[in-house]
């Protein structure tokens, strides 16, 4: 007799779903922003699931957190101060660490249950990151701590590693244009900005398409990329903002090469070959992008979308 399990319904739109065998939940909680869960999953092994979102699985979290932090800080000449938005699981942080310039990695997450929920569930994606001495973390709001609390031109490499942006959400007002225009200010003149930056697939692209809209208003160079995580079922994009800098003139021995210089530790997914394929957008991707570049976040204009809906 087969074995019978709890499956786990990830919802993309209306008539699209990827189900999860769920074997046991281990760890729930209503927190005054999400709810999170922490299951075991009978493919993927430990999964984080957030407002019924899959945030990464133990599997194949490398893959979404090697793209999202290493382009950035190699792209960076000597990354010094890094700003971490959101990254509650703590990987961002360890992928971030791994870097020998790093003197002060400042996390800051506003929501404290779910950090105390993953460090103790989920120590196969932190490693003890949080414990690090160079490490700040700040269970705070993050818009009005960098208007508040970091000065002009202080800043090497932020990365925002938030939920997406639904009107009415927690991470809404930091992916708006007012946001990015302090956080350019708030960067050095080398500084880089990466974030996560939603599905990016010729069917569902709308909300890729805007922050990244939102972002060309703000700074000179800005690239999408994008890599495919299992545990999502789909590609996953990142778009990169810089003040001088282009990811896309990195070569492959040139990323290789900073790679060795500059990390310490194992990675499993990013090298030079990875990167410029991440950065090499198909030609319906890149016409889809180069559509309705008018539409863009703003404090007092949110881009009015549900979930499941991002399109």
């Amino acid at each position: 007799m087969s074995k019978k399990y709890l499956y786990f319904h990830d919802v993309f739109a209306d008539g699209e779903e990827h189900l999860h065998g769920i074997e046991s939940i281990l760890a729930e909680a209503k927190t005054p922003y999400q709810f999170m869960q922490i299951v075991e999953s009978t493919f993927f092994g430990k999964m984080l699931i957030i407002d019924g979102d899959v945030q990464s699985s133990v599997k194949d979290e490398y893959i979404y957190h090697e793209a999202l932090v290493h382009p950035a800080m190699l792209l960076h000449p000597n990354p010094k101060n890094v700003f971490i938005f959101g990254g509650g699981e703590g990987a961002t942080l360890r992928e971030v660490l791994k870097h020998g310039s790093v003197e002060k990695a400042i996390m800051i997450d506003i929501d404290e249950k779910e950090i105390e929920l993953n460090k103790k569930f989920l120590s196969e994606w932190h490693k003890g990151a949080f414990e690090n001495p160079k490490v700040t973390l700040l269970n705070t709001d993050a818009r009005k701590f960098m208007e508040k609390g970091v000065s002009s031109s202080s800043c090497d490499v932020i990365i925002s590693d938030l939920t997406e942006p639904f009107e009415a959400g927690p991470s809404y007002k930091l992916f708006t244009k007012e946001f990015f225009e302090l956080l350019y200010d708030r960067l050095r003149d080398d500084g880089i900005f990466v974030l996560q930056a939603s599905m990016l697939r010729n069917v569902t692209y709308r909300m890729h398409r805007a922050i990244r809209n939102t972002l060309s208003r703000v700074f000179p160079v800005v690239r999408s990329y994008y890599a495919y995580v299992p545990s999502f079922d789909t590609t996953w994009s990142f778009v990169i903002s810089s003040k001088q800098f282009d990811p896309k003139s990195l070569s492959v021995e040139h990323v290789n090469e900073l790679i060795k210089n500059r990390i310490n530790g194992e990675l499993k997914f990013y090298d030079g070959e990875s990167h410029q394929r991440m950065f090499s957008l198909p030609k319906d991707i890149r016409r889809i992008l180069n559509e309705n570049t008018e539409e863009i976040i703003e404090d007092n204009h949110p881009l009015v979308l549900k979930r499941k809906e991002n399109v």
